[in-house]
């Protein structure tokens, strides 16, 4: 981990999609893929805008897939560990530039966006019914989540071991079955 990852602060993400479009994503898995993008495009751009920095300046993101809950139920959702900043080419050296925290109402626009994009895609891929995606684009909410609450500061490598065990745990833990 430490030479992959860059001492920079981390930020995870957890996008939730409604539970009306998680059937069609389980029986699709390359949608799970698309999720994946979208979010990972929406927060490129969202951090470049935040950082203030060059167009071709990106954040460092790695996403992780999950398709249960907590009761080992069906509940399709991304994660991600963000650099809570973006990377960007300065004279040939790689410099960060660290953004500041989301506020309420850019997490509100976030999901709104999300929400936007993810339900024209899967329209355009034909994987839902287009009555169903124009009834969850008229709602006010929709069922779309995203999080962006847990913030690994960049020196606490042991606190970045930890959420990256978290977001690749298995669906099982062997600590919480009993006879």
């Amino acid at each position: 981990m430490s030479e992959l990852l860059p001492r920079t602060p981390y930020r995870q993400w957890v996008l939730t999609v409604p539970k009306r479009l998680r059937y069609f994503v389980h029986r699709n898995p390359a949608l799970s893929g698309e999720l994946s993008r979208i979010l990972a495009e929406t927060l490129s751009r969202f951090y470049r805008s935040r950082a203030q920095a060059w167009r071709d300046s990106a954040p460092g993101q790695f996403h992780a897939i999950q398709r249960f809950g907590s009761k080992v139920n069906l509940h399709i959702h991304v994660h991600a560990v963000v650099s809570d900043g973006v990377f960007a080419l300065q004279g040939g050296t790689l410099k960060f530039h660290p953004a500041p925290a989301p506020t309420v109402s850019e997490l509100a626009e976030l999901s709104q966006e999300l929400r936007r994009r993810i339900l024209k895609r899967l329209l355009r891929l034909g994987a839902v019914p287009e009555e169903a995606a124009a009834e969850m684009l008229a709602r006010t909410h929709g069922g779309f989540s995203i999080n962006g609450e847990v913030r690994v500061q960049a020196e606490d490598r042991e606190a970045l071991r930890r959420l990256l065990g978290y977001v690749l745990r298995p669906a099982l833990s062997v600590k919480r079955l009993s006879y």
